[in-house]
C-alpha cells in the first residue's frame, strides 16, 4: 500500500508536469499573437504604401491637368500642392482619432483576441 509520501511525491510530479504545460502553452499563444499582429501591420503598410504610389501618379496627372488648364503647368502643382498641405494639416490636427487610436485598437484586438 503507497504511503502518503507517496502520494505527495505523485501530486509535486503532476504539478510540475502541469506547470511545464501551462507555461509552454502560454509562450505558443504568445507567439502566435505576436505572428499574427506583425502580418496585420506588414499587409497594412504594403496597402498605405501601393496606395501612395498610386496617389503620387494621380497627383501628377491633376497637376499637369490644371495647369494646362490655367496655361501654366506650375500653377497645377502649386494647387495640387496647396491642396495635400491643408490635408496634411487636417490629418496633423486629428492625428490622435484618425491614427493612434485606430492603430493601438488593432493592436489591442489582435492580441487579445
Amino acid at each position: 500500500m503507497p504511503s502518503a509520501f507517496d502520494h505527495i511525491e505523485t501530486i509535486v510530479s503532476k504539478t510540475g508536469d502541469l506547470v511545464e504545460t501551462k507555461a509552454e502553452l502560454w509562450k505558443l499563444k504568445t507567439v502566435g499573437k505576436v505572428s499574427e499582429t506583425f502580418s496585420s501591420i506588414i499587409s497594412i503598410i504594403a496597402i498605405v504604401l501601393l496606395a501612395s504610389v498610386a496617389l503620387i501618379i494621380i497627383s501628377f496627372g491633376v497637376a499637369f491637368w490644371i495647369g494646362e488648364e490655367l496655361g501654366k503647368v506650375y500653377y497645377g502643382f502649386l494647387i495640387v500642392g496647396g491642396f495635400y498641405a491643408l490635408v496634411g494639416l487636417c490629418v496633423f490636427l486629428l492625428r490622435k482619432s484618425l491614427i493612434k487610436e485606430p492603430m493601438s485598437n488593432l493592436i489591442i484586438d489582435k492580441i487579445i483576441k
